[in-house]
């Protein structure tokens, strides 16, 4: 399914999408009721609504809007419940089933309570995504969330514990929830809820507060930075005996800073680095110490890595600040059952620091960790992309045999998965300053990237021990590399390549390939031509209507090697500017060695030389015998019968 968004900057909701009129009168308040400036009524859902205003079911605006309804027939012990039809994950209304139900008036007085508490089945076991109570979408200050809730096909008393009810004097927010299909393969399903209400049982007990998850976190930052406190949960014991855990927000929580001038934090977890030095970041929970702590270092003020300047029409940005970055699943998959310690990459959008409005991935105890986008968001398809950036700042001391391997993962988890690597060794890598990596994808040897799901950095040796465990990482992001044409110049004194590509030759001999419309890759008679008379040439038709490209493959007779810098050569006639032509050079014995760089065409109907530079690309492939020339191949495009032509093909030492 979709990703549920529970980013409170990216909810929005529907204001009286189901009216209550479809209910009939709701509840009046229980007798119990105690006149106060806030109402400290409990009960949410009892047969019905109670106490809860007009409009207050609101759902998430990219859920299925009209998936609740009061079910008369089904309830425990009783003849109605709240039910929720979770729709199939290909419903074109909604993919998901979410909303939260808020007072329509003034917030509630919930304080002499310690928890929410109700009765739930389903039409088949499921583990529900989330439910809990605190998110209003206006500050969700004091939000609770029980997650992958496991519900069966009885009915059962379900308790979510408040961590400091003292904080819930005007609250608004009294249920929510989110369930998807993730766990059954895209089936809907339905869940009824009912005597949803807050209740005083004086059986929650032990809490165990954290913050970082439980763990004592020590970083290097610098001044200006400002960093999101992440795993913030707290645990009781409930009288079954049971351990609930529930994920919270900061405002239940007391932090501390042990040096103030190093760094504050404020009631939302913010840490604000201010100068030099060492502070250690604590917190409390109703009195209760919180596990976990974080010991920072400032080094004072920082330099961020160059700002990358290229077009934004060429990149698929992954993690950048000067790009809109495409929908990420996570940029830590913690993938302990394989050992991973590393940690980081869990703040806002992936950024553990931000400087000056500039988020920093800060990966610290680094073996291995993966960028992932193949689970609930589409994966990348980079076939019209050449290169991946990525900036790497070491903190630490960098050792001769050191090295950070990148790994791409194409089509994961299928049976076509296809993987490959390249290692940055520690001659390339800097202790405490930034290195830009500008990586031809021709060098990971995949083949295919139409479906890239996997970015992993990985520090381990070929003995698998870690080599490098700290380190900033920032712009990450996919590009195509289009290179200014040439202007037409005497090359007549270059010296070639032996059994240079060229058509005027009478000693070549090669196949010619053709695709991307039946008019396609046909040698002209010059006479038919017309637009150069002393020359035989290559012509190449996008037949009308077909999609994105036409194009001509030419295998050579003999290999050209690309090992060492190289230059190619080709005169075009285009009826078209600022059309993309394409050069491919690949190996025909394996199709996961190639080469390719982009230039776009600046004149119409006249020739023009075009010239590819690989002397910069440090390329690591050996010979190459295929020639593919791509005109106009920017997807979604259509063709119109437009015919290109090329000539004086040469490859040039």
């Amino acid at each position: 399914m979709k990703s549920i968004k529970f980013n409170n900057s990216k909810i929005t909701y529907v204001l009286g999408l189901v009216l209550i009129l479809s209910f009939g009168c709701e509840r009046d308040l229980s007798d119990d009721a105690v006149e106060a400036s806030f109402s400290s009524e409990g009960e949410i859902f009892i047969d019905n609504f109670v106490g809860m205003g007009t409009n207050f079911y609101l759902p998430f605006a990219d859920s299925k809007l009209d998936a609740f309804s009061v079910d008369n027939d089904e309830g425990f012990e009783s003849s109605a419940s709240y039910r929720v039809d979770v729709p199939n994950a290909s419903d074109p209304t909604g993919s998901y089933a979410g909303a939260i139900l808020r007072v329509d008036g003034a917030g509630r007085d919930l304080s002499g309570y310690d928890a929410l508490t109700f009765w739930a089945k389903a039409s088949q076991g499921v583990n529900v995504d989330a439910v809990g109570f605190g998110q209003d979408f206006l500050q969700n200050e004091f939000q609770v969330t029980a997650n992958n809730l496991s519900i069966g096909t009885n009915w059962a008393k379900y308790t979510i514990p408040i961590p400091d009810a003292s904080k819930l004097v005007e609250e608004r927010g009294v249920f929510w929830y989110a369930a998807g299909t993730q766990a059954t393969n895209g089936s809907g399903y339905v869940i009824w809820f009912d005597e949803i209400k807050f209740e005083s049982l004086g059986t929650i007990a032990h809490p165990r507060p954290k913050i970082f998850d439980g763990n004592d976190m020590t970083q290097q930052t610098f001044n200006l930075a400002t960093i999101n406190i992440y795993g913030l949960t707290q645990t009781f014991n409930l009288a079954n005996g049971i351990n609930q855990t529930v994920a919270i927000t900061p405002g239940y929580f007391e932090f501390t800073s042990s040096n103030p001038n190093v760094a504050t934090v404020n009631e939302l977890g913010v840490i604000t680095v201010n100068s030099p030095g060492t502070t250690v970041i604590t917190a409390t929970l109703d009195g209760v110490d919180a596990q976990g702590s974080l010991t920072l270092t400032s080094l004072g003020d920082f330099t961020p890595a160059d700002t990358p300047d290229e077009d934004p029409a060429n990149v698929i940005s992954i993690f950048s600040d000067a790009y809109n970055n495409v929908p990420v699943d996570y940029y830590n998959g913690f993938f302990n059952g394989d050992g991973q310690t590393t940690q980081g990459g869990v703040g806002p959008g992936g950024a553990d620091i931000s400087i000056n409005g500039n988020g920093i991935i800060n990966y610290t105890q680094l073996n291995f960790v993966g960028i992932g986008t193949f689970l609930n968001v589409q994966p990348i398809d980079a076939t019209q992309m050449t290169h991946i950036h990525v900036d790497i700042n070491v903190q630490e001391a960098i050792d001769s045999g050191d090295q950070l391997t990148l790994q791409l993962l194409n089509g994961v988890q299928t049976a076509n998965e296809l993987s490959g690597s390249v290692v940055l060794n520690s001659s390339e890598l800097t202790s405490n300053g930034w290195e830009s990596f500008d990586i031809p994808l021709g060098n990971f040897g995949l083949g295919a990237r139409d479906a890239l799901g996997l970015l992993f950095f990985n520090s381990t040796n070929s003995a698998n021990v870690p080599t490098i465990s700290n380190i900033y990482v920032d712009n990450i992001y996919f590009y195509k590399e289009v290179i200014d044409p040439s202007p037409n110049v005497d090359d007549s004194a270059a010296t070639e390549v032996s059994l240079p590509v060229g058509f005027e030759s009478t000693t070549l001999t090669y196949q010619i390939g053709v695709f991307g419309g039946a008019d396609s890759a046909v040698e002209v008679n010059p006479d038919q031509s017309g637009i150069n008379p002393t020359s035989t040439i290559l012509r190449s038709t996008k037949t009308v209507g077909a999609e994105f490209f036409a194009g001509t493959t030419l295998q050579l007779d003999a290999p050209v090697d690309f090992s060492t810098s190289q230059v190619f050569r080709m005169k075009v006639w285009s009826p078209k500017a600022g059309i993309p032509v394409r050069i491919k050079l690949e190996n025909s014995a394996n199709s996961a060695q190639f080469i390719e760089l982009d230039a776009n065409t600046t004149t119409t109907n006249e020739w023009e030389e075009l010239e590819w530079d690989f002397s910069n690309a440090n390329f690591n492939v050996g010979p190459l015998d295929i020639v593919v020339i791509f005109f106009e191949f920017v997807p979604g495009t259509s063709g119109d019968g437009s015919v290109y032509y090329c000539d004086d093909l040469k490859i040039l030492n």
